[in-house]
């Protein structure tokens, strides 16, 4: 007998056996993973953040209680909210389990400090932005989130709350950036969100690109509207229906105001009221031929030209924003590549903050203590305790926006990403 071919053949059926129990049981296991849900994957899984660990992102917003330095929030283009109980010694991620992780606009009621009112997708339409899903609110410091609607605005650029009642908010949306669409304008609540009636609209092509009120008389506003369109190819920015709006009656009725100001083209408008003194209001935009700061001293029936220097405000459409000390109407900040400070109602400027990163996006100053502000830039977040003299970094918040990441086949393997403006990593 031929006892090695026999022990062959056997050896054979033993490993066709296991083979065969190696194959059903990979199979039941893959249609186990088959029956599951991707939503039910992908919760079996939890994230964790790698860094980078020593620098931030860009901020899109910022807001902060005031009298209190411990307590403020931030948003970032790509990067949800953050915020920190302890003065910027560490944050909490706020914002994480929402449809929505690009954020335009944050606002704490001035009434409660408790509510938050949050506009999603960002409001300024570069080429490469994060799109939004409307409005959210919290009641509870960020806890927990309802979404209010208004889904179709995809970027909102400003959010103001009545400071006497928490319920009625108006909302400054930018609408669609690459194409038409008729949810853009000025939206306002009185219920709270529950429900929205359009107040401000001109048409599908131009939204809303800044909106002020008035802390003594809530029912004063002003609007900067804007038309624009991005393009494959190019960026339409401004004129046509592009102007300033303001109403009297809690946005019942709007008029045009726009006397003293160069009939040319204008760009993207920026608007800020002198709240120690409401009669004074500040446009920041630009236009063709000339026209960069300009000041009403009647509630914006007029206005006057200050300065004609568009350094002060680098590349309008992106940038386009001003800021008034809260308790003295001539000291302005100007939020633009470079931030900037004029102490004479902006008729000189001079640049501030040259230690930190550049193109700035936000800026929040203490209404009770105007010394301390508060600044969000491309390249994270920075504190000033003396108006803007000098600056602290803080880069412990994790919003670095990445454009495009790669992963290597090495053991271990190595994460590749590059940032905006901030290097590739």
């Amino acid at each position: 007998m031929n006892y090695n071919y026999t022990i062959m053949n056997l050896n054979k059926v033993y490993y066709g056996i296991l083979g065969l129990f190696l194959i059903t049981g990979f199979n039941e296991h893959t249609n186990a993973q088959n029956n599951l849900s991707k939503s039910d994957l992908l919760q079996t899984y939890s994230w964790r953040a790698i860094g980078p660990a020593n620098m931030g992102g860009r901020v899109t917003d910022i807001d902060g209680i005031p009298g209190d330095p411990s307590t403020f929030y931030i948003s970032g283009a790509d990067g949800g909210i953050h915020k920190t109980i302890d003065g910027g010694v560490s944050f909490k991620a706020v914002f994480e389990n929402q449809r929505a992780y690009s954020i335009g606009a944050l606002t704490l009621a001035p009434s409660d400090k408790n509510i938050l009112w949050v506009g999603t997708g960002e409001g300024d339409p570069r080429n490469s932005v994060g799109y939004g899903w409307g409005v959210y609110k919290s009641t509870d410091g960020g806890d927990s989130w309802e979404h209010l609607g208004l889904k179709k605005t995809e970027r909102i650029k400003r959010i103001v709350v009545d400071p006497n009642n928490p319920d009625v908010a108006c909302v400054c949306a930018l609408g669609k950036e690459w194409g038409p669409n008729p949810e853009r304008g000025v939206f306002k609540t009185t219920d709270g969100g529950k429900t929205w009636d359009k107040i401000l609209y001109i048409d599908e092509d131009t939204g809303c690109a800044d909106i002020a009120m008035e802390n003594e008389n809530p029912r004063i506003m002003y609007a900067g509207m804007w038309t624009f369109r991005r393009k494959p190819w190019r960026f339409d920015d401004g004129g046509k229906n592009t102007a300033i709006y303001k109403t009297t009656d809690g946005g019942a009725n709007w008029k045009k105001i726009m006397n003293g100001l160069p009939k040319t083209d204008m760009a993207r408008p920026g608007i800020h009221i002198a709240q120690s003194n409401p009669d004074i209001v500040y446009l920041m935009t630009e236009f063709e031929g000339g026209g960069t700061v300009f000041r009403s001293e009647d509630k914006g029936e007029n206005w006057v030209m200050v300065n004609d220097n568009p350094n002060v405000n680098f590349r309008p459409f992106y940038y386009s924003d001003v800021r008034v000390d809260p308790k003295n109407p001539n000291i302005l900040f100007s939020i633009s590549g470079r931030l900037s400070r004029s102490k004479d109602f902006g008729k000189n400027w001079k640049t501030i903050a040259t230690t930190v990163h550049g193109d700035h996006q936000a800026l929040w100053i203490d209404p009770q203590n105007p010394q301390y502000i508060l600044n969000g830039s491309d390249g994270g977040f920075q504190r000033s305790f003396d108006g803007g003299d000098s600056w602290e970094i803080i880069n412990n918040v994790e919003l670095s926006q990445f454009y495009q990441i790669q992963v290597d086949n090495l053991k271990p393997y190595n994460v590749y990403g590059g940032l905006q403006d901030n290097g590739t990593w």
